[in-house]
């Protein structure tokens, strides 16, 4: 049987770190057992599902390389992959539980229903629906509808236990009879989300639900509803969540919390993906915990996922970044910053990873050295730059050549090395501090660099030393 797993989204908001890991967590056990991901938009919440959330959401999992093989815009036999585009089905099912007494139409208006929530809630019982629309008679339910009463459909719970074998959390068992008949279809006609993830899921050949633990609770319902419509339901594993240093859930409070946020402050998607993965899963004992995405699928195995949340270290991941800024290639970070490739911008990204804490400092960096330098700053010595111009007849290939170069400097000038470092740094860049001057002449190169000391020597007071 090929294995299919599905990352769900709702399209309200940007795609959180905690839904990311979820995703991840089943693109690497689909890749694993050479396996289907199927993404399916939950975009049932007319009010708060909007779009460019959706478009959002896609565009962060190809950043990530989380490419789905069935999806909005990768048809299947299983699709339509989104839920709105799925209403009809919904309600057939509907129509079919009601017609072999599985559901019944619920009267209760909002109001009744919160005050019988907060009556209950007041006399120490969990908040639970009484049933009470379940008793009546076909003709009164009849009547209300073709009077036009609003009434939302509700699933009658069967009371018997319910056992999920969990491939993370184990043996969890519950009693149908401690739950109560939830709503499936609302009175505006669209489904319940524990109603429409279990059918989808059913119909789409789902054979394992990865995801977070908060959702554990819903199991039992999304069971009873898949066997009510004839279907077996799939396995499922609950990873835990991601907390915050403080031992909360991951939320504002602790920083960056989206995708696009640590994607904005210059995280690679290499280095988040292998973060990410490392939260709540072990790689085998004597594993490398560097690793890239086909690394991580071939290693991703359910029996290592903990058990307990995972808690999120910005600066582990910083360490993560700093590992696959070093690893990746040139031509993946000129992709990644989005810059012409050019000779200078190979050398730039080259020289400038090394000691970057991410993309964005490489960015900033690349940006401040490519831009035309202000008039010097500082009085750079005159007899520095001419000397510094004839000697670079050559383009030096390395960072030590151009050492080499600045130390012969010196010898010809009989100055202090750290005069002639100021000198070029502010005649180069326009800056008294930043990268090695070594670094800048191999960066710049021999064009660039006699260009930017002829720029700076015509801005020097004709006066100030000989020529």
């Amino acid at each position: 049987m090929t294995v299919r797993v599905r990352f769900a989204p709702s399209p309200t908001g940007s795609l959180h770190i905690g839904n990311a890991r979820t995703a991840l967590f089943n693109w690497l056990f689909a890749r694993r057992h050479d396996g289907r991901f199927i993404l399916r938009i939950e975009d049932t919440d007319r009010e708060r599902s909007k779009p460019e959330f959706e478009a959002a959401i896609l565009e962060d999992l190809r950043w990530l390389s989380l490419r789905w093989d069935e999806g909005p815009d990768a048809e299947g036999e299983a699709g339509p992959y989104r839920q709105s585009e799925r209403l009809p089905a919904y309600r057939a099912a509907v129509d079919r539980l009601l017609d072999e007494g599985k559901a019944y139409h619920c009267f209760c208006a909002p109001e009744a229903l919160e005050a019988q929530r907060r009556e209950l809630l007041a006399r120490g019982f969990p908040p639970r629906y009484d049933g009470r629309c379940r008793a009546l008679p076909s003709e009164e339910v009849s009547h209300r509808r073709r009077a036009g009463a609003a009434a939302a459909v509700r699933f009658v719970m069967p009371p018997d236990r319910i056992q999920v074998l969990d491939l993370v959390k184990g043996d969890v068992q519950f009693l149908g009879s401690d739950l109560d008949d939830f709503v499936i279809l609302r009175a505006d006609g669209t489904p319940s989300y524990n109603f429409a993830a279990a059918m989808d899921d059913c119909r789409m050949g789902v054979t394992l639900v990865i995801r977070g633990d908060d959702h554990l609770a819903n199991t039992p319902r999304q069971m009873a509803v898949a066997r009510a419509l004839g279907w077996e339901p799939p396995r499922f594993a609950h990873v835990p969540l991601i907390h915050g240093a403080d031992g909360g859930p991951l939320s504002k409070r602790h920083g960056a919390v989206t995708v696009a946020e640590h994607r904005a402050a210059g995280i690679l998607p290499e280095g988040l993906a292998n973060y990410l993965a490392l939260l709540g899963w072990s790689p085998p004992p004597g594993t490398n915990e560097v690793m890239d995405l086909p690394t991580l699928s071939c290693h991703f195995a359910l029996d290592r996922v903990s058990r307990s949340p995972a808690r999120f270290d910005a600066e582990r991941l910083a360490w993560f970044n700093r590992q696959h800024l070093r690893r990746a290639s040139v031509e993946r970070l000129i992709e990644q910053l989005g810059v012409v490739a050019t000779p200078l911008t190979r050398r730039a990204v080259e020289v400038l990873r090394r000691d970057a804490s991410g993309l964005a400092a490489v960015r900033e960096s690349l940006s401040a050295l490519m831009e035309e330098p202000a008039s010097p700053v500082g009085g750079p010595d005159r007899a520095v730059l001419v000397a510094a111009r004839r000697a670079l007849v050559e383009e030096p290939a390395t960072e030590a050549e151009a050492g080499s170069l600045l130390d012969e400097l010196g010898r010809q000038l009989g100055l202090p090395k750290r005069a002639i470092m100021h000198a070029l740094r502010v005649a180069l860049t326009g800056r008294e501090h930043g990268l090695p001057v070594a670094s800048i002449l191999y960066v710049l190169g021999g064009e660039e660099t006699r260009r930017r000391l002829e720029r700076a020597l015509g801005a020097l007071p004709a006066a100030r030393g000989a020529s």
